[in-house]
């Protein structure tokens, strides 16, 4: 059975900030954040425990081209990813692992 994905709160809007600034300094940028988060998250989906395990139980993936990592953690008894963070590498990492 394969793994779905949801995304808390946080994870949705920092996703949607995060195109939002690259929307604003260029469109094809936007395009390719998108499609690098998705190339991503097909990743975790079709794997989800091959990305490192970076804090307790959670698990980071981090983006090609841009300075973000997926951060997530997966209830095997649903089958589901949480995606929990779309974190920029220079923000404060304390902030990272929250559920």
């Amino acid at each position: 059975m394969p793994y779905k994905i949801t995304f808390r709160k946080r994870a949705a809007k920092e996703y949607l900030e995060s195109v939002a600034w690259y929307k604003s300094r260029s469109l094809s940028a936007a395009e390719n954040f998108v499609s690098g988060i998705h190339h991503a998250l097909n990743k975790i989906e079709k794997q989800p425990s091959q990305f490192r395990k970076s804090y307790k139980d959670f698990y980071e993936a981090k983006t090609k081209k841009y300075p973000f990592s997926i951060v997530y953690f997966i209830d095997e008894t649903k089958k589901l990813i949480v995606i929990t963070s779309i974190f920029h590498q220079r923000r404060n990492p304390e902030k990272k692992f929250k559920r």
